[in-house]
């Protein structure tokens, strides 16, 4: 029996990140939801599927989608920030999400890290010929 190739973590840990977003933004205030809830929102999507594309790609293009990857990470976190800053959410939620970030932002960290190793390595060899 084959077994499916296993997944690097940062995808499962961008889900749960997603799970625990979505049921926390719906209580944020009404006017909100159509204001910062969807900021929030798009820049966590947006996040995730910069990852799925990265995911797809090699080389220049998964170094430059993880380099808006992580401009995106940026924005969300500024966006929960000023979320809490508004009492939107609790300190300790905040505490809680912000771990979830970090987590992420350290897997992704490691990722663009590797891919631009491999890319100095690969332009070595190039101009090596």
């Amino acid at each position: 029996m084959s077994r499916a190739p296993r997944e690097a973590p940062i995808y499962p840990a961008t889900h749960d990140l997603l799970d625990w977003l979505v049921p926390h933004l719906e209580s944020w205030p009404r006017p909100q939801r159509f204001l910062l809830v969807r900021q929030v929102m798009d820049s966590a999507t947006g996040f995730y599927r910069l990852l799925l594309r990265a995911r797809k790609v090699g080389g220049r293009e998964r170094a430059e989608a993880l380099l808006a990857a992580d401009t995106e990470l940026e924005t969300l976190k500024a966006l929960l920030r000023l979320g809490q800053e508004r009492r939107y959410m609790s300190l300790g939620q905040y505490g809680h999400v912000s771990r979830l970030l970090g987590d992420v932002g350290r897997q992704l960290g490691g990722w663009r890290q590797s891919t631009e190793s491999k890319l100095d390595a690969w332009n070595r060899e190039r101009a090596n010929e």
